[in-house]
């Protein structure tokens, strides 16, 4: 059995229904820095489309993927298959994957980004330690649906001085 040690998140990868808009999206939006633009995979053709068969699972037939990086340097893959489609549908209550979190200090312009440019805003902005009103947080959607929870400060930053008993730095 390997050491635990905390290990470093390396990306998120997000199966979207046009990958050409949501790599924009995320470009423009949050501000995401292209690695590798949208690029098409089939299924079992030469060592990537061996080794993407193989990682999903199954004979995919085409696949579109494109790699992203956020601020932080975690990577952000997005993926488009041949038969993807419906409504993404993450729900609190359900095992997987329900939401990940972009920082920006500014929460209320991002917001406001987010909703003019086809997302939407799902909660209010809440101060999150009443106390601290630096400390903000909301929830919004991707145009696809995905959900996109915004922070003014980072997780690590903001949670690891809840026992003290002065103010956590800004």
């Amino acid at each position: 059995m390997t050491e635990a040690h905390p290990r470093v998140l390396g990306h998120i990868g997000l199966t979207v229904d046009d990958i050409e808009a949501a790599f924009e999206w995320y470009r423009d939006v949050l501000g995401f820095t292209p690695v590798m633009e949208p690029d098409t995979v089939v299924a079992g053709d030469g060592h990537f489309g061996d080794l993407a068969q193989d990682a999903v699972g199954f004979d995919f037939g085409e696949m579109k993927i494109a790699h992203m990086a956020t601020g932080n340097h975690v990577g952000f893959e997005l993926f488009e298959f041949e038969a993807t489609e419906g409504d993404t549908d993450p729900t609190p209550t359900q095992p997987g994957l329900f939401h990940f979190c972009v920082q920006d200090p500014n929460i209320e312009d991002l917001v406001e980004t987010v909703v003019e440019t086809g997302g939407d805003q799902l909660s209010d902005v809440w101060v999150i330690f009443p106390d601290y009103p630096e400390y903000k947080m909301c929830y919004c959607a991707d145009p696809w649906g995905n959900i996109v929870e915004v922070h003014s400060r980072g997780y690590e930053h903001m949670h690891a001085n809840l026992a003290e008993e002065e103010p956590p730095a800004t």
